[in-house]
């Protein structure tokens, strides 16, 4: 079962941090996920919202300004926004990285054409499903998944239309008997985003592939022997 950390561990780090990323890779989890918005100068950021308000404390949007401006900013632990490159730099680890809005495929195919190596360490995902169709298209052989915030009646038929190996679906939703048919339809399926102990273990017991969580060290803890 894969440990996601969800914006690096948001509940434990300042989310989409690279002292979250830094600091979630320590802990040994299977893949760190961050969200992806184009700068002006059209750099992938890792920041999951398009205002920086939230996050930044400034109200402006990510792609009114460019990567060294967003890198002078302050997210929470010092360092400004982090672009995708400047993240694959700081960890050796996996990456699952949610594409916010179109604009970010061509700028992420661009990437991978240049950093191949990059590919193998690089789990897209979307809920624009043909944004995942696309970037197979263009870069074959990636895994990829299919964000849904519903309960498709045949998921392995969505998750073949978008060309992806896996779905991933809001826990609260889901039951053994989903996670069985999902299965006996050749696909996995993770789930976002339970943050307490019992809602991670009733997902461990569903025998669901991937969890994503803000607390990735309850993961781990629910899925040791």
């Amino acid at each position: 079962m894969w440990v996601v950390a969800h914006r690096g561990g948001g509940a434990l780090f300042p989310e989409n941090s690279i002292t979250a990323f830094q600091s979630v890779a320590a802990l040994g989890v299977d893949f760190i996920e961050c969200d992806v918005h184009l700068s002006s100068d059209g750099h992938l950021m890792v920041v999951h919202d398009r205002s920086l308000k939230r996050t930044a404390n400034l109200d402006v949007n990510v792609d009114s300004l460019s990567r060294e401006e967003l890198a002078a900013l302050n997210v929470g632990d010092g360092h400004g926004v982090p672009a995708l490159e400047d993240v694959l730099n700081a960890v050796d680890a996996r990456l699952r990285v949610e594409l916010k809005t179109p604009e970010t495929l061509n700028a992420l195919i661009a990437l991978l054409e240049r950093r191949p190596a990059w590919r193998e360490r690089m789990t897209p995902t979307s809920f624009n499903h043909q944004l995942m169709r696309d970037l197979n298209t263009a870069i074959p052989g990636l895994l990829t998944g299919a964000l849904l915030a519903g309960l498709p009646v045949h998921p392995g038929a969505v998750a073949r239309d978008a060309s992806c190996q896996f779905l991933s679906l809001q826990y609260g939703m889901l039951n053994r008997a989903y996670v069985d048919h999902c299965h006996q339809e050749g696909i996995l399926l993770t789930a976002w985003t339970p943050n307490q102990e019992e809602e991670i273990q009733a997902l461990v017991d569903m025998g669901i592939d991937g969890i994503t969580s803000d607390r990735p060290d309850l993961v781990i803890a629910a899925r040791r022997p």
